[in-house]
């Protein structure tokens, strides 16, 4: 059989989890191990699993599974949510997304008292000969089969407002939009409100203006926006540091898009980075692909990803409060021209940095 095994999150590549479940299946059938998502890819790396899971597209699980669905004869989502609700509602959203044309078993935290489930009642079989087929090969994988409904549309269209219900959140952690944290969860009851693609309404959040500042020069959709509560690796891991292998003059920026570090930073020797919580995210990741970076902060980090390392060759500039935006648009004007990428020797690059920042500048670290 040919089965399309669709990772989400690092949670459940540290675990173990990914890396026994795809041997199991890899011995009696065709597999193909796909992941999406910033942080499901470092932990990859960081397993050594890069050349058993592909983790070269970005794309969404709903989205990979709706792109191989032709190639496949049945799809595995393997996630390790927050708790196994939250698994569970991650799943409802993938199934409400995905192409039916193949059926979908979704295997939530099977290390952690999980379950299998399905979301349509012909995939019951299909749920069925996955429980066998673990519990066969490894006897802790004693899971229970359960039928699971797709959730439905959580956007609502009234009049000129767009609202979205978000799910999955607890109060105290963040809440991200596209990447931007816009605030903290401070209940259960949890909408984002837009009218002309602008926030206007928060529910069960506590708003954070800077972050939705950021979000002033875009157009929010809601139906497409992603939308992330909580850190973004909750499990501890050791990081795979790659050596720096380049010294090369090919330089890119990463301005408050931290989620898209391994699209805009390949083929790059040094990335710019705006913004702390962006900075911390690109530098974690950059530095398993050896590939410094010259970070601008201003001390505002929200704090999404804990136990961080920067890669060797790195600068970062802390400027004054408030100012990491100013500088970040100064130098994508005036430095970077307008583009994504240029050439530049990354010593004359550091000084023309620093002189533009000059007057922001608190702190400078060198790595």
């Amino acid at each position: 059989m040919r089965i399309g095994i669709i990772l989400h999150g690092p949670e459940i590549v540290d675990v173990g989890s990914a890396r026994k479940i795809i041997s199991i299946f890899n011995k009696e059938h065709d597999v193909t191990a796909k992941l999406g998502g910033t942080m499901g890819r470092t932990a990859v790396l960081d397993a050594g699993l890069e050349n058993i899971i592909d983790i070269s597209r970005g794309r969404t699980p709903s989205e990979t599974i709706n792109s191989i669905k032709d190639d496949i004869d049945l799809a595995i989502l393997l996630n390790q949510g927050k708790t196994v609700d939250t698994g569970r509602y991650f799943g409802r959203i993938v199934a409400s997304r995905s192409d039916h044309s193949v059926p979908l078993v979704h295997i939530e935290s099977p290390d952690h008292n999980g379950r299998i489930i399905y979301y349509y009642p012909p995939a019951k079989r299909c749920a069925e000969f996955v429980s066998n087929l673990l519990a066969r090969n490894d006897k802790t994988y004693n899971l229970p089969v359960e039928l699971g409904i797709p959730e439905p549309s959580s956007v609502l269209r009234d009049g000129d407002r767009i609202i979205r219900s978000i799910g999955g959140g607890f109060a105290g952690e963040n809440i991200r939009l596209d990447g931007v944290v816009i605030g903290e969860i401070t209940g259960s009851d949890i909408e984002i409100e837009c009218r002309d693609g602008k926030i206007t309404r928060l529910k069960g959040i506590k708003g954070k203006p800077h972050g939705i500042e950021k979000l002033d020069n875009r157009r929010i959709d809601l139906f497409t926006a992603r939308v992330k509560t909580g850190g973004i690796r909750r499990t501890k891991s050791k990081p795979k540091i790659g050596d720096i292998v380049s010294c090369g003059n090919k330089i890119a920026i990463i301005d408050h898009a931290a989620e898209s570090t391994y699209e805009l930073g390949r083929g790059a020797d040094i990335v710019i980075t705006i913004g702390d919580d962006t900075t911390t995210i690109a530098a974690d990741i950059l530095t398993r692909l050896g590939i410094p970076v010259i970070g601008i902060i201003d001390g505002d980090i929200d704090g999404v990803l804990k136990n961080t390392v920067v890669p060797a060759g790195s600068v970062i500039i802390r400027v004054q409060a408030g100012f990491d935006d100013v500088v970040g648009k100064e130098l994508s004007q005036e430095l970077m021209r307008g583009k994504q990428q240029l050439m530049c020797d990354k010593d004359e690059l550091t000084a023309k940095i620093l002189a533009l920042a000059e007057k922001y500048v608190v702190e400078v670290t060198y790595y």
